[in-house]
């Protein structure tokens, strides 16, 4: 009798360990996964610098380095980057959660979906940008638009926001879709409610929302999209999803623009407080800050010059934009808008002689700022940050892969395993 009570401790013993993961016990229900697009260690140290104290992501319990190459050692671009961390494979740059023969790859979004929790997508470029896309939608190239924008419509996902409609809207209407579709129709009979402002965006009660936002005054911040998006998503009880990119760290340091790159880093860093702030109170929720690449090669020389940023206002473009024709407004402008009141008479003569005033001014306030661009404008292959906070969160810590952030998303939400073997 005690022998085959052992025999059958020890076949169940051996049944349990051939189990899937998604039977282990769940550290989390939910995750909030920021992705800084070009969002590098300088663009992190350089923002905590202007700041002059650390920021929301670096306070995180946990951090790690993450490795970006895609196929065949290359340096990445946003979409095999974006797929590595949706799917947990490696792709050609340019293409959009697919394998080398044509087969949509699961990403963690679906796989959630699946796991009857709800999903949000927000970004501060367009809805079928290569980063977003990767998480909704499956291509051979980013450059597929129109499907790509059609797919994360019909994503299912709950909330979904970002910049610009005319991939959702025919040519009829405005819109660059050649096949006469009006996307945007169709997500309201959907039963979503399309925002296009903050104000609107603050007022919605619809649980299910699309915000197709525009530049300017009516524009929400990226921390507004994100407390809106998870005063939504909470509702369900199995938990939820949310990808959050900002995408425009890396449009600012394509220009080796040190203000926008800040600025942009710094509103990024303003939305994971806020989601910080909410998973503390909420509990069940994973928090992470990752990147899907370096842009720009920026490397801070000298530390103590850093707080030049956070006097400016605006980005190099915007700076320059205030300049009059003849450009005899120059120390005015750099005054009021870069904070910079001891122009030499050498600087001022650069940017009265330049052809384009932006490019100067971004390479006088790199100067100034003590920071310097290292690979004029493109993507490298510096290791990322990631930073997490919540059950779940030491899977982080270390060195690891792109590839390696889903599989340890599934496993800290109990749905792996992840990808599928």
């Amino acid at each position: 009798m005690r022998f085959r009570a052992m025999l059958l401790l020890l076949a169940a013993l051996s049944v349990a360990s051939l189990l899937p993961f998604a039977h282990a016990r769940p550290q989390a229900d939910s995750v909030i996964l920021f992705i800084g697009d070009g969002m590098g260690p300088g663009q992190i140290e350089m923002t905590a610098g202007a700041v002059g104290h650390p920021l929301a992501m670096q306070k995180m319990p946990y951090s790690g380095t993450v490795t970006t190459l895609s196929v065949h050692g290359r340096v990445t671009d946003s979409a095999a980057a974006s797929t590595a961390l949706a799917t947990g494979h490696k792709a050609e740059n340019g293409v959009i959660s697919v394998s080398p023969d044509g087969k949509s790859y699961e990403t963690i979004l679906e796989r959630c979906l699946q796991s009857h929790k709800t999903a949000g997508v927000i970004t501060t470029d367009a809805l079928w940008g290569a980063t977003p896309a990767g998480f909704g939608a499956h291509a051979p190239t980013r450059g597929q638009k129109a499907s790509i924008a059609l797919q994360m419509a019909e994503s299912r996902a709950q909330v979904m926001m970002g910049y610009s409609q005319d991939q959702l809207l025919p040519k009829s209407a405005g819109g660059k879709r050649e096949d006469g579709k009006d996307l945007i129709a169709w997500l309201e009979k959907a039963g979503y409610a399309v925002v296009y402002t903050r104000d609107e965006l603050l007022k919605e009660k619809n649980q299910k929302v699309v915000g197709l936002f525009h530049d300017g005054a009516q524009a929400p911040r990226i921390a507004d999209m994100v407390s809106a998006a998870l005063d939504r998503l909470a509702t369900n009880a199995s938990g939820f999803f949310l990808v959050v990119e900002g995408a425009r760290v890396d449009w600012a340091s394509h220009e080796s623009d040190p203000l926008g790159a800040f600025l942009e880093t710094r509103d990024l860093d303003e939305a994971v407080a806020e989601a910080v702030k909410f998973a503390q109170k909420r509990g069940g929720t994973l928090v992470l800050v990752t990147a899907d690449h370096e842009t720009g090669g920026l490397q801070v020389e000298a530390p103590s010059r850093l707080p030049a940023l956070g006097r400016a206002k605006g980005t190099i473009g915007e700076i320059a934009s205030r300049l009059n024709a003849d450009r005899t407004n120059v120390q005015q402008v750099m005054a009021e808008y870069a904070g910079i009141t001891d122009l030499t008479a050498q600087e001022i003569e650069r940017i009265k002689q330049a052809k384009e005033a932006g490019p100067v001014i971004g390479s006088l306030l790199s100067e100034r700022a003590g920071v310097r661009w290292t690979s004029e404008g493109d993507h490298t292959a510096t290791p990322v940050r990631v930073f997490a906070f919540g059950p779940g969160a030491e899977r982080f810590a270390g060195e690891m892969d792109n590839t390696d952030i889903p599989r340890r998303i599934a496993e800290a939400l109990g749905i792996g395993p992840f990808p599928k073997p």
